[in-house]
């Protein structure tokens, strides 16, 4: 499953009721997404402590001379269809303070990829270009001429601007440069003590029925403490709001994450989840429950949307997705409430992981090579990047839609949280919150989230930090999805096809052994799709992507030795 860019929009506002958000990722079979950094075998340089992406409040010039904030305007365009913005500065607060300190307005434009190739094809190339980083576009957009090197920007017009150095060797084209900046990086060497990268995945279950029950957290952390646990759920016949619960919903790559499923061998070669003997312990383990009625069919036939509305109408005990938004669940009964239990782990006791947010980010932003204000966007974008204005992207203008509180952390204002919670668009379309994340730092908005009241945000934020502690640094393994359109592409989408079918085959099996037997079916079939020459390919970007982060190995059970 690929990250939903609507969501990442619409849940910003979240955060304003005292939830964390955390990014967004989720997981395919491979536990990989379409995504892919262009490494070129240059380590990462360590950033000294003026690095940090950010950390300068307001773009230094580059001279004597004062910033020009000669009103003028500029066109943008985001590959993101759902996303539209009409620049307003006489009703937004934050379109005013943006244009109030830079002298910018903004034309936005939005849509498809297949549309941004189109506007490569006929020439007419706005000033500024944000495309996800997976897209195609990107490679047509960086190698053509059409964007101007960020680098040789930078040291022109705005020198100051810093950006953090593990960004751009990520991001270095083959031609020495980089050439967009992006947004929900996680730059390591800007972390500071206490700093984590959260995930979406973890265990989460319903603390009424489990008091009801007699079920303890401590229960979900073996595999027969958990079946024993969602037994109790179903031989109680739990009823709620008109619904028989559900005991489980579970997805089959978080299982085998807490099984502990490697990514890298010894030797240092990557290695494929879905083909390790804990996935296969992972598939079994799903497929008991299936079979005992704990998990039902449908667990592989439902969307996303299906899900969250019976984990909102209070049909669900314990469920693997985070994303499974519970607040709608608990604003109606606030005894409702998930918090997180377990991991479970396997048989082999190894460590639990889970999959954290993506490191290297969701867009880049490029400046074209034509625009005639290239001087004036390179320092919009040391603007808008610093910490400060990465909260007042997120909540709105500081002083009128929030403030630090004693502790350091945002207090929304009243006047915000009273529109807010009268019409949540109203509010947007005054403040502004949500509606510029493109060159957004999530770090420093984590940092100071709201302090949590209700015990529901309370709930997630200790689910979110607790299960920050089995993340790993899955930066070395988000380049290594072949792109569609190659050979290796195609290999790819049928392989993964495959693999959704058989998936389903192995939980819905009539026996265990029978789920071996596919699990083995599915590797032969692999093999006739071209598999190796898929294999071979991600395992090279691999070992580029450690090149380039001046690493030998990538999963932690292999640092430590």
């Amino acid at each position: 499953m690929q990250r939903s860019k609507k969501w990442i929009g619409a849940t910003l506002t979240a955060v304003l009721l005292g939830g964390v958000l955390a990014g967004c990722s989720s997981g395919d079979g491979n536990g990989n997404e379409n995504a892919k950094g262009n490494a070129n075998g240059n380590a990462a340089k360590p950033a000294d402590a003026t690095a940090a992406a950010g950390t300068n409040a307001t773009p230094a010039a580059p001279s004597e001379k004062p910033d020009d904030k000669t009103p003028i305007k500029i066109t943008w365009f985001v590959d993101q269809d759902y996303y539209k913005k009409n620049w307003d500065p006489v009703n937004n607060l934050l379109d005013k303070m943006i244009t109030d300190d830079t002298g910018v307005s903004i034309d936005f434009s939005s849509g498809t990829p297949e549309k941004l190739s189109a506007l490569i094809a006929s020439g007419d190339i706005p000033d500024v270009v944000t495309v996800d980083k997976g897209n195609p576009q990107r490679g047509v957009l960086e190698k053509s001429g059409i964007m101007s090197p960020l680098d040789e920007l930078i040291a022109k017009y705005d020198p100051d601007f810093k950006v953090p150095q593990s960004m751009q060797d990520w991001f270095r084209n083959p031609d020495g440069h980089f050439y967009g900046y992006a947004s929900f990086f996680w730059a390591k060497e800007t972390f500071k003590e206490g700093d984590s990268i959260r995930s979406n995945q973890g265990l989460y279950a319903r603390k009424d029925i489990m008091d009801q029950l007699g079920i303890k957290p401590e229960d979900f952390n073996t595999k027969d403490g958990l079946v024993a646990a969602l037994r109790k759920v179903k031989e109680s016949g739990t009823k709620y709001n008109g619904f028989t619960v559900t005991p489980a919903y579970f997805e089959s790559w978080v299982i085998g994450n807490f099984f502990g499923a490697p990514r890298e061998d010894a030797s240092g070669n990557l290695v494929d989840r879905e083909r390790t003997p804990e996935m296969l312990e992972a598939y079994k383990f799903l497929n008991q429950l299936n079979r005992e009625g704990l998990m039902p069919e449908d667990s592989q036939t439902l969307d996303q949307n299906q899900l969250q509305e019976k984990v909102a109408n209070g049909a669900v005990f314990a469920i693997t997705n985070k994303n499974l938004d519970w607040s709608a669940l608990y604003q109606k009964d606030p005894k409702a409430l998930f918090v997180h239990v377990g991991p479970v782990t396997g048989d082999a006791g190894n460590k639990p992981y889970v999959d954290p947010v993506n490191a290297s980010g969701w867009t880049l932003s490029m400046i074209n090579s034509k625009t005639k204000y290239p001087d004036r966007i390179i320092k919009l974008f040391d603007y808008l990047s610093t910490d400060e204005m990465s909260l007042n992207v997120n909540y709105g203008p500081k002083g009128a839609a929030w403030d630090f509180d004693e502790n350091g952390k945002v207090k929304p204002s009243d006047a915000f949280n009273a529109l807010n919670a009268e019409d949540a668009n109203k509010a947007k379309l005054k403040y502004g919150n949500g509606t510029l994340q493109w060159l957004i730092n999530w770090m420093p908005i984590q940092r100071t989230a709201p302090a949590s009241v209700t015990p529901d945000a309370v709930a997630k934020q200790e689910s979110a930090e607790y299960f920050a502690t089995f993340t790993y640094d899955m930066l070395p393994f988000e380049s290594i999805t072949p792109l569609g359109g190659t050979d290796e592409g195609g290999i790819n989408a049928k392989i993964e096809e495959n693999r959704k079918k058989q998936r389903a085959k192995m939980i819905l099996a009539k026996s265990e052994a029978d789920v071996e037997k596919y699990f083995n079916d599915e590797i032969e079939m692999e093999a006739k799709l071209g598999y190796q020459k898929f294999y071979d390919y991600e395992n090279k970007q691999f070992q580029d992507a450690k090149k380039s982060l001046g690493i030998e190995f990538a999963w932690p059970t292999n640092q430590k030795k």
